[in-house]
């Protein structure tokens, strides 16, 4: 029998929104009214203006006095702040198992790598499955609750930011088998390594897109290496 999730209507109402912000059907920089939702899903105000506090903390908008909420514009200097959190977050993981990944997570590792396979825009979402599985492995409740709080800023991040969609995502599969490959090794120092090229490879690849060179950024990139 299907597990029965049950979800509140705040929940619902944050999922769709999210989404829409994801595939872009609603823009970086374009207003979100509350009354216009509260019609459409046929609510009070109260539950949208909860689903979009949520999403505020999410990082997906941004309430500005007496302008309202809209769809937040993640600038370079924000996509850094994110992969230098995760890289962070994660590498600490592993280093607190000793790069003894479970059998267990390298099972699930594995089906998430499955997945990647398949070349959509659920790549992002795997791309968090297969990240969450490494924090989540220490069973460190507030470690995995930082994490995951920088997921949707990820995949925002991630694929909005690109110019060159289609090769984001067939890249997922190749360098995600690259980390699951050193996960199964269970050596701490190569699985650290890992995923340090992991984020940096993304970081320089934005800039380059944007047409700018790590001096441009303001940042130090030794942060992981």
């Amino acid at each position: 029998m299907a597990e029965l999730i049950y979800r509140t209507l705040r929940e619902n109402i944050a999922d769709i929104i999210r989404k829409r912000i994801i595939y872009q059907e609603l823009e970086p920089g374009q207003k979100i009214v509350e009354q216009d939702l509260a019609k459409e899903f046929k609510t009070s105000r109260a539950p949208i203006r909860e689903a979009l506090r949520q999403l505020e903390n999410e990082g997906l908008i941004e309430y500005v006095r007496n302008a309202g909420c809209s769809v937040k514009e993640i600038t370079l200097e924000e996509s850094f702040e994110i992969y230098l959190m995760r890289a962070n977050y994660e590498t600490m993981a592993v280093k607190l198992m000793g790069g003894n990944v479970p059998e267990d997570t390298i099972c699930r590792m594995e089906e998430v790598l499955e997945k990647m396979k398949k070349l959509d825009e659920e790549q992002f979402v795997y791309d968090n499955q297969m990240h969450g599985l490494l924090v989540e492995m220490t069973g460190m409740t507030r470690l995995y609750k930082a994490w995951k709080e920088l997921n949707y800023g990820n995949i925002v991040t991630g694929f909005s930011l690109s110019t060159d969609k289609k090769r984001v995502l067939e890249r997922q599969y190749p360098i995600h088998k690259e980390l699951v490959d050193a996960c199964r090794e269970k050596n701490k120092e190569k699985i650290c390594h890992v995923l340090s090229e992991h984020y940096m490879r993304t970081i320089r690849r934005l800039l380059k897109e944007q047409g700018l060179s790590e001096e441009d950024s303001g940042f130090s990139f030794d942060f992981l290496v």
